[in-house]
C-alpha cells in the first residue's frame, strides 16, 4: 500500500514542497528513507518509530520505504517528521486521499509523540499557499507566526495523537475544534500584551532611560541633518570625526526615525528571522526595521553568508533596515569589498555544489570612522600618526565602496555652549520620524508599481523620469560634474540625494539649493579620500 503526504523544507529563505511517498509492503521488518535524505532526515526513522509507539499506535512490522520527492534535492532538517509519521499511520485516518493531497504536515517529533516548534515555518507556509496547498498542520507554538498568510488554513497541533484526532473529526466538528484552539492562542497573546502594557505603564517616565533619541544629542546639527536625509531616502551614510564627537550616538539614533515596515516588508523580514530561529513566536510578524551592528572582528561568511550550509549573513539580517559598521576602517578590507555587489543589487548569490541560493540584502549602510588611526587628525588634540599610517588606514575603504556611499558627513568637536549653555531643546526622534514618514509617503506614491519604495533604489530609467530639475538646478549640477569629474555612479547618487531633499522640502522639481545641499555632503569625501 502506497500513501502520499505533503510537507515542506527550507531552501535559503524560501519554502519548497516535498512529496512524501510511503510504501508499506509484506516482508521482513525494514524501514528506510530514500530521496537524497540528509543526516537529520535519516535520523527521523527513530523519532517517528518511538512517536508512533508512545502515542498508543502500533508500528507496522513490515517493509517500509519512504521516498522524498524531488529526489535530486538534498533534504536536511527535521521538518518532515510529522509528514512521514502521518503517512505511516494512513490506515488510522478517515480522511480521503484528496484531503491529504491538499494538506501539508510540518513539525519535528519528540520520542513521546509531541510536536516541537520549527524554524522557518513562515517561509514554507507562504510557498505552500502559492502552490495550492489548502491547509497546513503546524506545531501549536508556530501558529501565530504564520496565521496572517492568506489562501491557506493553518491548523495548530500539539502531538501525533492530537493530529490524528483532528483528521478523524467530521468537517463541522473539526472546524469548531480548530476555531477553539485558535481563539485560545489569540487570547493568550492578548493577555500577555495586556500584562506587558500594565507593566510598562507602571514604570515612571523618569526611570525610563532612552539613549537613542536625537533630543539627547547636543550640537552637530549638520550631522543630524545628514542622518535625517539618509533615513528619508534610504541612503548610505558615512560619519567621520574624532573620538567622542557623537558619531555612534547619531548612528544608533537612526533606528528611531525609520518608518514602520509595510505588510510586504514585514513578511519578508519575519521569514528571514524565522529561518534562523530568532523570531519571537508570541509576537507574530515583525513590525520594526532591523538594526544590525556586527563587530569589526566578524568573518566574511558571517557578514555576507555562505559556509558549508550556505547560511545567511548580517547583510540579509539587515534587509529593509540598517547595517551599522562602527569604526568601519577596522574591518578587514576583503570583508568591506565583499559588500560591493549586495549594496548595488540588493541581493547576494551564495553558490555551493549542486545549488545556488539567493538571499535578499536591501539594507541602508551607516558607517562611522576616525580620520586617522589615533583618531585626532584635524582636531584640537595632537595627531601622532605618520602620513603613511593615515594613508594606509583610509585606503582600507576602497574606491568602489566609497562610490556606493551617498552621504559623507564630517563631525566636529562639540563646544561647551552647545552642551550646557544652549537651553534650547533639541529636535526629538518622534518629530524627525514624522518628517521622514512624509518623505517616504511621497516616494511610495511615486514608485507605485515599480516594486521599490525609496529614492536610493532608483535605477537609471527612474532617475531620468523622476529627477527633473529646474534650469538653475541643471546648471549647478553641470558645473559640479565638470569640476569634480564625477563618475556616473556618483552623479546618479548625487541626484538621488537631491531628490530626497526636494521631497523633504515638498518640491516637485529639484532646485539649485537641493543640488548644493546634496553636494555639500560630499565635502568630507574630497577632504579625506580624494586620491
Amino acid at each position: 500500500m502506497v500513501s502520499r503526504v505533503m510537507s515542506g523544507i527550507i531552501e535559503g529563505v524560501s519554502g519548497i514542497l516535498i512529496d512524501i511517498e510511503i510504501d508499506i509492503s509484506k516482508g521482513m521488518p525494514y524501514f528506510t528513507i530514500v530521496g537524497l535524505a540528509g543526516a537529520e532526515v535519516r535520523e527521523s526513522k527513530e523519532r517517528v518509530r518511538s512517536s508512533i509507539i508512545n502515542s498508543g499506535f502500533e508500528f507496522p512490522l513490515n517493509r517500509i520505504v519512504v521516498n522524498l520527492s524531488p529526489a535530486d534535492l538534498k533534504k536536511d532538517a527535521s521538518y518532515l517528521d510529522l509528514g512521514i509519521c502521518i503517512g505511516i499511520l494512513r490506515s488510522h485516518i478517515k480522511k480521503d486521499d484528496e484531503y491529504l493531497a491538499s494538506s501539508a504536515f510540518l513539525g519535528e517529533l519528540s520520542l513521546e509523540g509531541n510536536i516541537k516548534n520549527m524554524k522557518g515555518i513562515l517561509s514554507i507556509a507562504m510557498s505552500l499557499s502559492e502552490l495550492g496547498i489548502k491547509r497546513m498542520f503546524v506545531p501549536e507554538i508556530n501558529y501565530l507566526e504564520c496565521s496572517n498568510i492568506k489562501n491557506i488554513e493553518v491548523i495548530p497541533v500539539t502531538s501525533v495523537k492530537d493530529c490524528i484526532k483532528i483528521l478523524n473529526l467530521n468537517r463541522e466538528k473539526a472546524k469548531e475544534e480548530i476555531l477553539k484552539r485558535v481563539s485560545k492562542l489569540k487570547d493568550i497573546k492578548k493577555l500577555k500584551i495586556s500584562i506587558k502594557k500594565q507593566h510598562d505603564s507602571g514604570i515612571e517616565k523618569g526611570k525610563s532611560i532612552i539613549d537613542d533619541d536625537f533630543k539627547y544629542i547636543k550640537g552637530n546639527n549638520y550631522a543630524k541633518r545628514s542622518a535625517k536625509i539618509a533615513a528619508a531616502g534610504g541612503h548610505n551614510l558615512l560619519l567621520i570625526g574624532p573620538p567622542g564627537t557623537g558619531k555612534t550616538m547619531i548612528a544608533k539614533a537612526i533606528k528611531g526615525i525609520l518608518p514602520e515596515l509595510n505588510d510586504e516588508e514585514s513578511i519578508q523580514i519575519t521569514k528571514i528571522y524565522s529561518v534562523i530561529g530568532k523570531l519571537n513566536y508570541e509576537k507574530g510578524l515583525i513590525k520594526e526595521r532591523p538594526f544590525r551592528q556586527p563587530h569589526h572582528t566578524t568573518t566574511k561568511i558571517s557578514m555576507i553568508g555562505g559556509g558549508a550550509k550556505a547560511t545567511l549573513g548580517e547583510i540579509t539580517l539587515a534587509h529593509k533596515g540598517v547595517l551599522f559598521l562602527d569604526e568601519v576602517a577596522e574591518f578587514k578590507k576583503d570583508i568591506l569589498d565583499s559588500l560591493r555587489q549586495p549594496m548595488e543589487d540588493g541581493f547576494i548569490n551564495v553558490s555551493r555544489l549542486n545549488r545556488n541560493i539567493t538571499y535578499p540584502s536591501e539594507f541602508m549602510m551607516v558607517a562611522t570612522m576616525n580620520p586617522c588611526p589615533c583618531g585626532y587628525y584635524n582636531s584640537s588634540k595632537t595627531c601622532v600618526c605618520r602620513e603613511t599610517d593615515i594613508e594606509r588606514y583610509r585606503k582600507k575603504i576602497s574606491g568602489p565602496i566609497l562610490d556606493r556611499i551617498d552621504l559623507f558627513c564630517e563631525i566636529g568637536e562639540v563646544k561647551y555652549s552647545e552642551i550646557e549653555g544652549n537651553k534650547k531643546e533639541e529636535e526629538a526622534s518622534e518629530n524627525i520620524l514624522s518628517e521622514v514618514e512624509n518623505a517616504r509617503n511621497i516616494q511610495k506614491i511615486r514608485f507605485k508599481g515599480n516594486n521599490i519604495y525609496t529614492n536610493s533604489q532608483m535605477k537609471s530609467d527612474l532617475i531620468f523620469q523622476y529627477c527633473k530639475m529646474t534650469k538653475e538646478g541643471e546648471q549647478a549640477i553641470r558645473l559640479i560634474y565638470d569640476k569634480y569629474k564625477l563618475s556616473n555612479r556618483s552623479y546618479s547618487r548625487l541626484l538621488k540625494v537631491a531628490r530626497t531633499i526636494a521631497d523633504m522640502d515638498g518640491n516637485e522639481e529639484i532646485s539649485e539649493r537641493n543640488i548644493i545641499e546634496a553636494f555639500s555632503f560630499r565635502k568630507a569625501y574630497y577632504k579625506y579620500f580624494m586620491r
